[in-house]
């Protein structure tokens, strides 16, 4: 364990305080609708204050954490999984549709209500935000700092992991977090295999994007999540 530079301990406050101080505030309004421009500018300021830590406070480069051009291998391998993930989603609620189940689980039912009551431009705009901002916070930043601290990379994988999942709770029941685990453990893999963050990126605006056309594909079998939605 090496000596830890303040400027990357301001990182990692940022990242994992940040997150989950937006989570507390979240929690606190769980049943009431998305505040859009709350939810959206929060994300984004917590991402580019790291960004900002590490380009002008650290000194390093955008490499420094995943984020390269030319890795074309990386991408293309993140669009394929993440392509699996969401024909898999797809199918899954059309068989469950077809069989007159309820679409989605009981634990998912009230989150993805409020995600599908917004309007469709902000559904855009938070797949976009949480594959951007969540990658840089949970993933990128945080593995290479910790891994640079520790010098194990389960370890500093394992943390980030963790504070991701817990900062789920604050939109949603703890039910969902088992969902949210394993996208979060799919996601970590792929970092800590390709060490590239944009593949990451790409993985999780698709698995993310099924909430854009959700609302389209219940509409089609007369169904709602949880019977409400």
């Amino acid at each position: 364990m090496i000596a830890v530079p303040v400027a990357t301990m301001a990182g990692l406050l940022v990242a994992f305080g940040g997150t989950s101080a937006f989570a507390l505030i979240k929690s606190q309004h769980k049943h009431a609708p998305i505040k859009a421009v709350f939810h959206l500018s929060s994300m984004w300021g917590l991402a580019l204050a790291v960004v900002a830590i590490m380009l002008f406070w650290e000194g390093r480069p955008l490499a420094s954490i995943g984020m390269e051009g030319g890795q074309y291998g990386a991408w293309a391998a993140g669009a394929m999984i993440g392509l699996t993930m969401v024909t898999f989603t797809v199918l899954s609620l059309h068989l469950g549709l077809q069989r007159g189940r309820s679409a989605i689980p009981e634990g998912s039912a009230q989150g993805l209500k409020r995600l599908t009551d917004m309007p469709l431009w902000f559904r855009y705009a938070a797949v976009i935000t949480a594959a951007v901002t969540e990658e840089i916070l949970f993933r990128g930043y945080p593995i290479e700092r910790l891994q640079e601290i520790t010098g194990n990379a389960w370890l500093a994988a394992a943390i980030p992991l963790f504070v991701f999942v817990v900062a789920h709770l604050g939109g949603w029941s703890a039910r969902h977090l088992v969902g949210v685990l394993f996208g979060g453990l799919l996601l970590t893999a792929i970092y800590l295999v390709t060490r590239d963050l944009i593949a990451c990126m790409i993985t999780h605006a698709l698995i993310d994007s099924t909430i854009i056309f959700l609302p389209a594909l219940l509409r089609r079998y007369g169904n709602r999540p949880g019977g409400d939605l």
